[in-house]
């Protein structure tokens, strides 16, 4: 499964963007037409409101649930293990 977010016409368009004083501009450097930029530029905040959406409602989700907390983590931590170890490491003389 590819991990790549923009298409290499869209890349190109923003990297153009970052020196030009506008969209126009940017869409003569790259060598396409102005309005298809604004084409690309639409879809990119599409893609970009229904990815927010996604991430906003699975973080209200993980607020109320702590398995989906656990799941959704970038570590998923052992608490469970850790704290019988702890407690083992208490009670020893």
């Amino acid at each position: 499964m590819s991990e790549r977010v923009l298409t290499s016409l869209e890349e190109k368009l923003i990297e153009a963007m970052k020196d030009s004083l506008t969209v126009k501009d940017a869409a003569h450097k790259i060598g396409i037409e102005p309005r298809t930029a604004y084409t690309i530029l639409y879809r990119l905040r599409k893609k970009y409101l229904k990815a927010r959406r996604l991430v906003n409602v699975l973080e209200s989700k993980k607020r109320g649930n702590e398995l989906l907390r656990k799941t959704l983590a970038k570590r998923y931590e052992y608490h469970e293990e850790k704290d019988l170890e702890e407690e083992e490491e208490e009670f020893e003389f």
